[in-house]
């Protein structure tokens, strides 16, 4: 039987690979490069994830891989007004004009020098250095302009060519290497709604053996709470867990002239740790594939009183009366193969929609627990378990 049930597992676990493979080709052009792992230490992954997210808040849903500019015209030197002791010691008696004060880094022929005076651009005459940058802004990158200089006294004409800042900014700035993959998050925590489509058969009818109506089927519906942080290359750890549990009173007559208040409680949990890994789609849509070990367990108990019981009869014998109480409880061990997707939207707000199939495993079966000891019972025509079809579209905070 064991045997069984492990090939069972593995059989499922199985289901995610599967998944990715079948739905891959269609979203070729969104999940090129999965295989290659990220080049980034786990140190430089949270910082490329925070620096996303703080893009994300500075201009809400639009992502952008690097902070890009629209490039802009430049001339490549730095250029400053003539002050008063500029023109004494350049003997330079004009009243128009800017001073070249220096090369840029990344101009490797500069044709201007320090100390030059740009007097005109394309024959027009220079005032200020914020006329220049008004002129300079509506070339065209790649144009080659003429500039009429005063060096050392003497008047020269130069052609010089008009650059792109952005190559500027990309040395004093540099950005994460455009082979590098986005960011597949840092981590969250969200509420956790989980649907198990498991057969309550069994139980509702030793329930409607004693006199209690069937479980609702809301008690497939499972509540609780899911975490997840990056341990490094799109894996993140985590664990969740969720509950159910229903309760009813009847009163009952074991036969026409004993009467009696029945009370059920009925809860069952579930949970353990969890490994994904995650593949970034697009900004919005991240896909993770991944597995949960844990448990889980079953129990209910039923609580029955004997409606004629008086407080002057406690202290009599009572050993023939119907007041009784039993408690069944039964563990599981779990295997989850899960997939999932999330849909962001807002900066840390996500939609989680997740499919799995739950596994389960019990060794010892149903037990009797009375005072906190535990009593094997014979396996009933009820084979309980906490096999099935998981779907669970939650919350998510994080990215």
């Amino acid at each position: 039987m064991a045997v069984k049930k492990i090939k069972k597992i593995i059989r499922y676990l199985t289901i995610p690979l599967i998944t990715v493979s079948l739905i891959r080709p269609i979203l070729a052009s969104g999940l090129a490069g999965w295989e290659k792992e990220d080049e980034l230490d786990l140190g430089e992954q949270y910082k490329q994830a925070a620096g996303e997210m703080e893009s994300w808040f500075k201009k809400p849903m639009e992502f952008t891989e690097y902070d890009q500019e629209i490039p802009e015209p430049d001339l490549g030197y730095y250029i400053d007004n003539i002050s008063f002791k500029d023109a004494y010691e350049l003997h330079y008696d004009g009243n128009t004009g800017v001073i070249v004060s220096g090369s840029r880094s990344w101009n490797k022929h500069p044709l201007l020098q320090r100390e030059d005076i740009i007097t005109k651009i394309d024959g027009k005459t220079i005032k200020h250095r914020s006329h220049l940058e008004v002129l300079v802004n509506e070339m065209n990158i790649g144009d080659t302009i003429s500039v009429e200089i005063i060096r050392n006294g003497e008047k020269y004409n130069k052609k010089i060519p008009v650059f792109s800042n952005e190559l500027d900014l990309e040395e004093n700035f540099p950005r994460f290497p455009k082979t590098n993959k986005r960011s597949r998050g840092l981590g969250g925590a969200g509420y956790r709604p989980m649907y198990i489509d498991t057969d309550p058969a069994g139980m509702n009818t030793l329930f409607g053996t004693m006199g209690f109506d069937e479980l609702a089927d809301i008690n497939n519906l499972y509540h609780g709470f899911d975490l997840q942080f990056l341990v490094g290359n799109g894996y993140f750890l985590g664990g969740y867990g969720v509950w159910t549990g229903q309760k009813q009173s009847i009163n009952y007559n074991i036969n026409s002239t004993v009467p009696v208040f029945r009370n059920l409680q009925y809860t069952s949990g579930y949970g353990g740790m969890t490994l994904d890994k995650r593949y970034r789609i697009s900004d919005k849509i991240m896909f993770s594939t991944g597995v949960m070990i844990g448990g889980g367990n079953t129990r209910f108990s039923v609580e029955q009183i004997e409606n004629n019981i008086y407080w002057n009869q406690i202290d009599s014998d009572t050993s023939g009366s119907y007041n009784d109480y039993l408690c069944l409880k039964k563990r599981f061990v779990l295997c989850q193969p899960r997939v999932a997707v999330m849909y962001r939207v807002l900066p840390v707000f996500w939609l989680k929609f997740e499919v799995g199939y739950s596994l389960s495993y019990s060794k010892n079966g149903w037990q009797q627990i009375i005072d906190d000891n535990k009593h094997d019972i014979a396996e009933p025509g009820n084979n309980n378990s906490l096999d099935g079809l998981t779907i669970s579209i939650s919350p998510w905070f994080g990215f």
